[in-house]
């Protein structure tokens, strides 16, 4: 037999026997002690029996080994009752003690025998057994004292020099043999008290559950008689179901929690559900927040008002939009009233759904054709008005505005008149720039279309009288410029692109009565996706201007019609005359850019004006910096654009440069082409459309060649993923569209970086 592989088995045996929680434990402790003591007994028996055999203790060896038998048969023999096996064990423990007493004396480890024995029988059998235990050690302690100090044992020393230390020490024993074995007795005591009282609960909780199961069953009666009720409604919907289910309008009932009863076949050709599908769910699955809100409130108050007056027999219309099972939603009028009980009081909802979708389109139109005739006509009107009187009204200006200027020549300082004809000379010099906007707005298209720099009329405008009056009335502005400082030309119209300036950063500083800062910023940027309020966008390169304040802000009403002709917020006469934005509007429509507002009341306001970029030189014959400075010595560079155009630019600017340029089309074929390839560096655009980005193909890149230096290009300003391409070692970046100084000083750097590393 496996002796220590059935211990562990009999360990882990959940089948003990016993009455209860503590019966069941106290036959675990009785096993594990008596296993401990299989196992680990002989290391305690072979050198006490060396010891015997050397010292001749015969009896010693003969009790040990009996005991040692005893143990293992109570062990084996587990039909033995329990009380036998738990009183055998304590009774040999005190055995094993009382010979080692006897033979060895007290100086040795028999009093720990004695002591083992009282703990063992409070812990298997009970406070009475520790009590009997610890007398019986107290009267043994005492024997083997007496016999030991009168020498009537052999083999045996003496412990104390004196009588009364032996009697101390032996008392002092018997205590604390008595206070941990009646402490261990209370407490297995107490811990089956516990139990009892958690058995209890647990009968308690059993009737309550069986309390709970026969509520669920009074529930499900409940819900069945509901079920019952529901199909008596059902039954009395069959005189109208065959009408519901042959015409185009969707008719369906709900109950009070605005569940769906009945759906007309009809829903599947207005939102695309089956019938079946919306059975038992609620109307908020097929309705968006905001309509599901007004039906709720709806619902409430029709409710409200007929409890009020006794009158359930109401219907309301309601224009709501729903979804589709698609996700797309469609607007519907729904005819909606009560189905009364035979109480006379409502017990579900009847509904008729239209599809109103196309005659809100057309309704729409018609609308937006009339606002659109409306403004054709107001331009119309103004420019009939401007062409008209322009010619004679600038005539009679010019003698408002330029005899106030001989007059105050020849006129005394303190001359009292000097204020009232400057007065006349400053509202001359206004109705001529009422008239000029008049005629920009008359004219629409720009005639004269010249090679231009933005940033030289900028600097140009901020030069002008007309900035500088502006920043005498208004001395707390603060304007900051941000110019690009290689900006690429453009084509148009130098004098209405200042005018638009003007009108800009004039609506900016007044838009900032308390004072304030105003930017005005010069950008070149690759458009390829259409921004805010176009649908379409021509692709290419383009400046932006854009003037930002930090002013009021708009609300989104305003911003709706604030390029309308005499469309203002400000008091006319004092601050504005309605034409500044709409003569904006116009000279952006006549160079073929585009216009985007942001702004948000009290925050401020931004304007960005695209231009199409022109790569005309200007005829001023500026010089630019020397090629020289940026040619290239042969080296490789491998261009990655989706835009066959701006690949086909970057190969001309890169041959130009003395570079030997390869181009590929995409991010995947840029990976393919490098597995074979080793090249000096890349121009590698951050937007590619579909496929792998430029953030994705760099990271793919430095998986092939980790120090693969690369210049990042991009037509949008430098983003996230831009920055994430320049931490991984990419650099410099160059923003779009291309020039030969922009590009050629970027590759030089990002060589030089490379060969210094």
């Amino acid at each position: 037999m496996n002796l220590p592989r059935q211990i562990l088995c009999w360990m882990n045996d959940r089948s003990f026997g016993g009455q209860g929680a503590l019966a069941e434990w106290r036959e675990r402790i009785l096993y594990a002690v008596l296993a401990t003591a299989l196992i680990l007994s002989p290391a305690a028996l072979l050198p006490a029996a060396a010891v015997s055999f050397q010292e001749h203790l015969w009896v010693l060896v003969i009790v040990d080994g009996a005991i040692y038998g005893a143990t293992l048969c109570l062990f084996l023999f587990r039909r033995i009752r329990y009380e036998i096996r738990s009183a055998a064990a304590v009774l040999l423990v005190y055995l094993v003690g009382l010979n080692v007493c006897t033979e060895v004396g007290l100086f040795s480890g028999g009093p720990a025998y004695l002591f083992t024995c009282a703990i063992l029988a409070a812990l298997l059998i009970g406070l009475r057994a520790a009590v009997l235990a610890v007398a019986m050690n107290a009267v043994t302690m005492a024997v083997v004292g007496y016999l030991t100090a009168t020498h009537r044992l052999p083999h045996t020393h003496p412990f104390f020099p004196s009588l009364e230390r032996a009697l101390a020490a032996g008392a002092s024993y018997v205590l604390l043999n008595a206070v941990s074995a009646i402490s261990v007795a209370v407490l297995l005591r107490g811990l089956h008290q516990v139990t009892t009282r958690q058995t209890e609960l647990t009968h308690e909780l059993s009737r309550e559950k069986d309390e709970l199961i026969q509520t669920r069953h009074r529930l499900k009666a409940e819900i069945d008689e509901r079920e019952r009720s529901q199909k008596a409604m059902h039954q009395s919907e069959a005189q109208y179901r065959l009408l519901a289910e042959s015409i185009d309008d969707v008719i369906f009932t709900l109950d009070m929690e605005m569940n769906y009863t009945y759906v007309s076949p009809a829903v599947e050709a207005l939102q695309g559900w089956r019938p079946q599908e919306l059975l038992g769910s609620n109307v908020s699955t097929t309705l968006p927040p905001e309509s599901f809100r007004l039906a709720a409130e709806t619902l409430q108050s029709q409710l409200s008002i007929s409890e009020a007056t006794g009158d359930f027999h109401r219907s309301v219309v309601l224009e709501l939009e729903l979804l589709c099972k698609d996700g797309t939603t469609v607007w519907s009028e729904i005819t909606a009233g009560f189905l009364l009980g035979d109480d006379a009081r409502p017990v579900a909802i009847l509904g008729v759904i239209r599809n109103i979708t196309e005659r809100l389109k057309v309704q729409q139109e018609r609308e937006a054709l009339q606002e659109q005739l409306a403004r054709s006509r107001k331009m119309e009107a103004v420019g009939l008005l401007a062409g008209g009187v322009a010619h004679d009204l600038n005539n009679v200006l010019s003698g408002i505005v330029s005899y106030p200027d001989l007059i105050l020549l020849d006129m005394e300082a303190d001359n009292p008149l000097r204020k009232p004809i400057g007065a006349i000379r400053e509202s001359g010099q206004k109705a001529a720039a009422i008239v000029q906007d008049l005629l920009t707005l008359a004219r629409r298209g720009v005639r004269t279309a010249e090679v231009l720099n933005l940033n030289t009329l900028v600097q140009e405008y901020l030069q002008s009288p007309e900035y500088k009056a502006l920043l005498s009335f208004h001395p707390h502005a603060v304007l900051d410029t941000q110019l690009e400082a290689t900006l690429p030309n453009m084509t148009g119209s130098s004098g209405h692109l200042k005018k638009t300036l003007m009108n800009l950063v004039s609506n900016a500083v007044e838009a900032q009565p308390g004072g304030g800062a105003i930017t005005i910023a010069t950008r070149s940027r690759y458009l390829d996706r259409p921004i805010k309020g176009y649908e379409r966008l021509e692709k290419g390169d383009y400046i932006v201007l854009t003037v930002t304040d930090q002013g009021e802000g708009t609300s989104a009403e305003d911003l709706a019609r604030i390029f309308e002709p005499f469309y203002t917020k400000k008091v006319m006469g004092r601050s504005g005359t309605g034409l500044g934005m709409a003569v904006v509007w116009g000279t952006v429509q006549d160079h073929h850019g585009y216009i985007d507002v942001q702004s948000t009341p009290g925050q401020g306001t931004q304007f960005s004006l695209y231009f199409p970029m022109s790569r005309l030189e200007l005829q001023t014959g500026e010089t630019s910096r020397s090629v020289d400075d940026y040619q290239g010595h042969g080296e490789t560079v491998l261009v990655i654009d989706d835009a066959r155009e701006q690949r086909k630019i970057a190969v001309s600017l890169l041959t130009r440069l003395n570079y030997r340029a390869e181009t590929v089309a995409s991010g995947e074929e840029a990976i393919t082409y490098l597995k074979s390839h080793r090249v000096d560096l890349l121009v590698l655009d951050m937007i590619m459309d579909p496929g792998m980005d430029g953030l994705d193909t760099y990271r793919a890149v430095l998986s092939l060649w980790p120090d693969q230096k690369a210049v990042i290009a991009s037509g949008f300003a430098e983003t996230k993923r831009v920055k994430e391409a320049l931490n991984l070692g990419a650099g410099p970046y160059v923003q779009k569209p291309y020039t030969i100084e922009n590009i050629g000083l970027a590759l030089k750097q990002a060589l030089d970086d490379n060969r210094s590393a």
